[in-house]
């Protein structure tokens, strides 16, 4: 009889548990985004790994393979953010992991207001040397896009239920004397809860399959479609943004000094942002 009380006990005792994290869970995926008090203005630290290759889209074969490692901090005094510590390296392929770079220091004093279009114009990047400023462009668009999903459209998410932004759909991207992308459309959805950096976080993915991009200036011309997809994990305490991922691929047709025959090329890019502090 004791034996079958304390089975009883216990298994009453367990379903409370189970009950109790369940309810917990509901409580996740029902939070209004609209309702969590931001913290984004606080700093943040990531460090940031870009990794890009260059490959025949034809055969697969791999023309160059490089890798930057950096750190990007947000929530500075006055809207400010900013970069420090970029290294470039060559790396073997994409899926390499560790490798050591050549230091770029001109990026350690490369400051600026987040929320407004300044990175669109080339006198934004005068003082990062010519040869270092599509890199430039690319760290400062990514992190744009991190930070700006995480801003203005994580409040409109509702669990599990599809959203694609107005202000996305058919709208053209300008970098003063560089490229024009045309944003056709970007789907997002709340897909799931994780934790990381012991804080809950929303998975929000998203995704866009067809963009059109091009440049035309007189040293290089190209135009071709770009596609990505990636996750940005949010976290349900602050709204601060905790890790997020992203994979481009852009198809396009180059014209240039180095391929003075117009040469088919397929640009693929990986990049991710891991809050450290």
């Amino acid at each position: 009889m004791k034996t079958l009380n304390l089975i009883l006990m216990l298994s009453v005792l367990t379903a409370k548990y189970l009950f109790g994290q369940t309810n917990n869970i509901e409580n996740y995926f029902s939070k209004q985004p609209l309702m969590i008090e931001s913290k984004t203005s606080a700093r943040q630290e990531y460090e940031v790994i870009l990794k890009w290759q260059n490959l025949d889209p034809m055969n697969g074969n791999k023309i160059n393979c490089n890798a930057v490692r950096a750190a990007y901090i947000a929530g500075l005094e006055n809207g400010y953010v900013s970069w420090k510590n970029v290294c470039l390296a060559q790396i073997n392929n994409i899926r390499q992991k560790q490798f050591d770079g050549t230091a770029l220091p001109a990026f350690n004093n490369f400051s600026y207001k987040a929320n407004n279009l300044d990175f669109l114009k080339a006198d934004f990047y005068k003082n990062i040397p010519p040869d270092q400023q599509d890199l430039a462009k690319w760290l400062v668009s990514d992190a744009v896009q991190m930070q700006g999903l995480a801003a203005y459209v994580f409040d409109s998410l509702e669990f599990n239920k599809e959203f694609n932004p107005k202000f996305l759909e058919n709208y053209d991207i300008k970098f003063e004397n560089w490229v024009t992308f045309s944003s056709r459309y970007q789907k997002l959805i709340w897909s799931g809860i994780s934790k990381y950096n012991n804080e809950i976080c929303a998975i929000v993915k998203f995704e866009s399959y067809y963009n059109p991009v091009e440049m035309n200036n007189p040293e290089m011309t190209f135009k071709g479609r770009s596609l990505y997809w990636g996750e940005i994990w949010i976290s349900l305490e602050d709204k601060q943004v905790e890790y997020a991922t992203m994979v481009e691929d852009v198809i396009f047709r180059l014209k240039s000094a180095a391929f003075p025959q117009e040469q088919l090329l397929d640009l693929q890019r990986e990049i991710t942002f891991n809050k450290i502090q």
